[in-house]
């Protein structure tokens, strides 16, 4: 339970998934075996040798990044894998709680109720579109989808903390692999495979930030600081 409960950023900590640790860990488990399994299906039906499918599955979902050549992902000059790779990180790099809410029989709004997760998706979509953009209005690439493709698998390829790669990034404008480091620090959500510091932390330093702002205005204000509909203590 200590070992659980470390993983968890301070507002999460006392969340779980089922009444006991044990029954909670089964559940991740699953979960994960789940994940990797349709990866490594997906990745096969894409055209990857079935061992490739499988290493690439494992360090797609446990967000590894390892790869089974030295030119990592680029090496099968797919755009459909690496759209395959692309979506199963950032399943991965999103709360499992929220999975396995899906699993129980939830609809998919559970995820957009979710702020952490909004929060996630925004830095993805908003990171992507300033990629591709520059990209695109400094002639990196060809064409425009094969720009969308390279900008969205590296992305979400650095701000998962994944590391894996298609294209050397030196062709890019120096300040967009700066901004992807950045977003490697952030991470993916908390109770995820992503590394970083989590999401959810910096949502709440931006709260914290904005109440003591507001403090500045209202000294004897009573400000309170929510997650979705709860209130923090």
């Amino acid at each position: 339970m200590q070992l659980y409960r470390a993983e968890m950023p301070g507002p999460l900590k006392d969340n779980k998934m089922r009444p006991r640790i044990a029954e909670t860990a089964k559940t991740l488990w699953l979960i994960y075996v789940l994940l990797t399994v349709a990866c490594a299906l997906a990745l096969w039906f894409a055209g990857m040798p079935a061992f490739d499918a499988i290493g690439h599955s494992f360090a797609t979902i446990a967000i590894g990044g390892f790869s089974t050549h030295d030119a990592s992902v680029g090496y099968f000059d797919s755009p459909t894998i690496n759209t395959i790779i692309a979506i199963f990180l950032l399943i991965s790099g999103c709360n499992y709680g929220l999975h396995f809410s899906l699993l129980s029989g939830r609809s998919l709004k559970v995820y957009w109720r979710d702020p952490e997760f909004r929060m996630f998706i925004g830095v993805q979509l908003t990171l992507v579109i300033i990629c591709t953009l520059v990209l695109w209005f400094h002639d990196v690439y060809t064409s425009a989808v094969t720009t969308l493709n390279q900008a969205f698998f590296q992305v979400v390829s650095m701000a998962t903390t994944a590391g894996f790669t298609t294209d050397s990034i030196a062709r890019w404008p120096l300040f967009l692999p700066v901004l992807l480091l950045c977003s490697a620090f952030i991470g993916g959500c908390a109770g995820s495979t992503g590394g970083g510091l989590k999401v959810i932390r910096i949502l709440l330093l931006f709260k914290q930030g904005n109440r003591e702002l507001k403090r500045l205005v209202h000294p004897n204000a009573v400000y309170s600081i929510k997650l979705g509909n709860r209130a923090l203590p």
